[in-house]
């Protein structure tokens, strides 16, 4: 079994050690294995997706291209 996350509950949700916040909804299911199950919905800003820097352009092209006469489909 792979080294599972500690999840603690005490004056807010901490996964191994720091405190989620911007929770919307959990659900947590606990058995007799002693091994817990939870899902969590929370709001968060995505490292690589929501930060994402617009460093791109589209220009109109100089002039418009005609491609040479040997080229053309015979």
């Amino acid at each position: 079994m792979p080294k599972l996350n500690k999840v603690s509950i005490s004056n807010g949700l901490f996964i191994d050690g720091t405190r989620v916040d911007g929770l919307t909804d959990i659900n947590i299911e606990s058995s007799m294995k002693h091994v817990g199950e939870q899902d969590l919905n929370f709001y968060g800003i995505i490292d690589g997706l929501d930060n994402i820097q617009e460093t791109y352009q589209f220009k109109e092209p100089e002039k418009t291209y005609k491609p040479n006469r040997k080229y053309k489909s015979r």
